[in-house]
């Protein structure tokens, strides 16, 4: 890939070509490490600017605050846009939607505004459920981590790297209103985590 810009019919055919080659391997091998290695490189390639420095996204201003202490003295929460709750504790009320029910009603969904759900850090990984609408989430259901990753956030404090984590982390929809999100419920998030002497948020789309 060329990088900044969609890619040639070319690159593309080569890009499946060697897909196709890969995953053949690894069905005979059972080894995937070439599967994954060639993603990852054609989506860093993807985003390489390359010659064309200028065509990056630049902007006047930006809504980030610079990180006050070292990341190893930080604490951190975890919000994810993965559709996360604890098991009987739907933040969608009792008479909230299945996955299978949510699917054909993202449009509902999109015009609603974000409902976010309490995942206390000492959650049984398997009293945490997943639904969302917007993107297929058998992944999710085999490993909590790929959309919220609180195990790996755990290691990370458990070698030293970052100082803590929030005792709550937070995860919603993210196919809803983006301008309530932007408007009602982000100023209303980050007061709660300003309280709570979070440092960093971490945060994970689906």
């Amino acid at each position: 890939m060329d990088g900044w810009g969609s890619p040639s019919d070319e690159e593309v055919a080569k890009f499946f070509q060697q897909m196709l080659a890969d995953l053949g391997d690894a069905h005979d091998t059972g080894n995937f490490d070439d599967v994954i290695r060639h993603l990852y490189e054609s989506q860093v390639d993807g985003y390489d600017p390359g010659d064309q420095p200028n065509q990056g996204f630049e902007y006047d201003t930006a809504p980030w605050t610079p990180v006050a202490k070292p990341l190893s003295e930080s604490k951190l929460v975890l919000i994810s846009a993965g559709g996360l709750f604890v098991t009987g504790a739907d933040p969608l009320g009792n008479d909230a939607p299945n996955q299978e029910e949510a699917i054909p009603r993202i449009g509902e969904f999109l015009r609603g505004p974000a409902v976010v759900a309490t995942i206390p850090l000492d959650t049984p990984r398997d009293r945490i459920s997943v639904r969302h609408p917007g993107y297929d989430i058998r992944g999710a259901v085999r490993d909590r981590n790929v959309v919220f990753p609180i195990d790996r956030l755990t290691e990370l404090r458990d070698e030293g790297v970052i100082g803590g984590i929030a005792d709550e982390n937070y995860s919603f929809i993210g196919a809803t209103s983006q301008k309530r999100l932007l408007a009602e419920t982000a100023p209303e998030w980050a007061e709660k985590l300003k309280a709570a002497q979070v440092d960093a948020v971490l945060l994970v789309t689906a």
